[in-house]
């Protein structure tokens, strides 16, 4: 090689020594005494290194032919990551650049290895950078660390795993265990599987509550399980329509045979039989049930006088003169034998009395004389030229007035035939006036039998609206309720020309006895006869 060219290859050396020169070690004193003293072994033996490349450059500059004239362009510079080279240019075009790589040592080039675990080494940009690389056998030891943490990491996160699929199953297990047992024990006891025919009496309190009921249930062992219980009848909607009473029941019965017992009038053992006799009133009808414990008496008295029958029970329509009446349903009340249940609804006790009167009296067709056909008590009263309600009025008094069967067909013949004055102003056949005037002791008192029944506040003040020594014709409404003998005798009454008649009581001596008398001077003979001296004895 020329002068020239060596001159210029030692210029090209300086240069790069002194470009590394500045970017490895730094310029200020104070910097350089800091970075010094941080400096490792490690790192002093990368300067080292350095120099040793500068020397290794030189020697391959030797197998370099030629040059470009023109030096290095600072600002034309290669990153490789950790130093920056000048890039030449405009070398010789003979000149393989491959062929100069292939010569330059390999040991300028960070290899791929390097770059790859560039994130080991510790870098500063805050000035020069200063490296700590791991050795092969740090970065080794390094991925058998993490290697190590991930497998222990799997190891544990399957144990975790099967752990607490252990703890789910188990769990689940004994779930269905206490639901299974729970749903067996549940459904034998609906079924009423085991349980005895034993009967037991049981008394449902008006107004229990389900859960009452239920532990009424539990305590006589009908049934064994209160909660599946409630359950079932949550679920058929079967907690309410319990009807209060007192019931024998058997043991055996399943859940929907229990409800469909306690929900069913029929099935009530505390029932009472009570017996209504004809000419009672409506006042004797409500002690009775009071004694009875079927309904209140005061409750019975106001149901009397109610008009929530009428659409239900169509005769009772006929009834127009409620205001002038003690009780309108008085003479509606079919007397006979009842049964009830203890602490009966009182409006379930006055259906059955109008429903048995309806089916007896109103709707009965009788055979009759003068009459083709089987006719009704209507068709017979309208024959007769009176309302249903004028003849159960008259059969009342003729219950209470007469002292057997076969007298209230000749009581029945007394006061129609005063009833029948009315056309002749009251004056009967024979003389005597004031006729239309009935004159009987029964209605005196009423809505009371006797005097001794009136309260002692109004028994110096008291007259009955419905007293027939007062008014003439027929009382506002019956004072009792008549039997079927009663209500025929009113509708048939003997032919006969009496207008009085009194009684003798029953004595143990004799039996009761009649008198009946066509005049007024006849009757007053009569009273001699039978004992009686109060004028309103007819």
């Amino acid at each position: 090689m020329s002068d020239d060219m060596n001159e210029k290859r030692q210029e090209k050396i300086e240069g790069f020594k002194l470009h590394i020169n500045e970017e490895s070690f730094p310029t200020d004193d104070t910097q350089a005494q800091t970075d010094e003293n941080n400096i490792t072994d490690e790192s002093f033996g990368e300067a080292v290194s350095r120099r040793n490349k500068i020397e290794n450059f030189k020697v391959h500059i030797d197998d370099i032919d030629s040059f470009a004239e023109e030096v290095p362009q600072e600002d034309e510079r290669t990153d490789y990551g950790i130093s920056q080279r000048p890039i030449y240019s405009n070398f010789d075009e003979d000149i393989n650049s491959s062929s100069i790589l292939q010569n330059i040592d390999q040991s300028m080039i960070i290899a791929d290895d390097d770059l790859d675990n560039a994130s080991d080494s510790i870098q500063s940009y805050s000035a020069n950078v200063i490296t700590k690389k791991m050795t092969p056998a740090e970065k080794k030891e390094l991925k058998k660390a993490k290697d190590a943490d991930k497998k222990r990491l799997k190891a544990k996160s399957r144990k975790n795993k099967r752990f607490f699929r252990v703890v789910w199953v188990i769990m689940a297990a004994l779930i269905s265990i206490l639901v299974g047992g729970y749903m067996v024990v549940g459904v034998n006891d609906m079924l009423a599987v085991g349980r005895s025919d034993e009967e037991v009496t049981i008394d449902i309190p008006s107004n229990a509550s389900f859960d009452y009921i239920s532990d009424i249930l539990y305590k006589n062992n009908i049934i064994n399980n209160k909660s599946f219980f409630n359950l079932y009848a949550t679920m058929t909607k079967s907690k309410s329509g319990f009807i209060k009473g007192t019931y024998d029941i058997k043991k055996n019965l399943d859940y929907q045979a229990i409800i469909s017992y306690l929900q069913t009038d029929t099935n009530r053992t505390d029932i009472v039989s009570v017996q209504f006799t004809e000419g009672m009133n409506v006042r004797e009808f409500s002690e009775v049930l009071e004694k009875n414990g079927v309904c209140s008496s005061a409750e019975f008295l106001n149901a009397c006088n109610s008009d929530n029958y009428d659409e239900e029970f169509t005769f009772l329509k006929e009834i127009t003169n409620k205001s002038e009446r003690y009780y309108k349903l008085e003479g509606y009340l079919f007397p006979d034998t009842y049964y009830f249940y203890k602490d009966e609804k009182v409006e379930n006790v006055m259906r059955k009395l109008l429903n048995n009167y309806e089916l007896k009296v109103y709707h009965t067709k009788s055979r009759v004389d003068g009459f083709d056909k089987r006719v009704t008590i209507e068709q017979r009263a309208k024959a007769a030229g009176m309302t249903v309600d004028e003849i159960i009025t008259l059969a009342s008094i003729i219950q209470a007035e007469a002292a057997d069967v076969d007298d209230m067909y000749l009581v029945s013949s007394v006061l129609h035939n005063r009833l029948n004055t009315a056309e002749s102003d009251g004056v009967s056949p024979f003389g005597d006036v004031g006729m239309t005037r009935l004159q009987v002791d029964s209605t005196v008192y009423y809505p009371y039998k006797s005097k001794t029944q009136i309260p002692i506040a109004e028994k110096n003040s008291f007259k009955s609206r419905y007293d027939t020594y007062d008014i003439e014709g027929l009382p506002a409404g019956a004072i009792c309720n008549p039997g079927k003998d009663a209500i025929d005798a009113a509708l048939s009454p003997d032919d006969t020309n009496y207008y009085f008649f009194c009684h003798k009581a029953a004595t143990t001596d004799s039996p009761a006895q009649s008198y009946y008398a066509s005049t007024g001077i006849e009757h007053e003979s009569n009273l001699v006869k039978a004992g009686l001296t109060t004028t309103h004895n007819q």
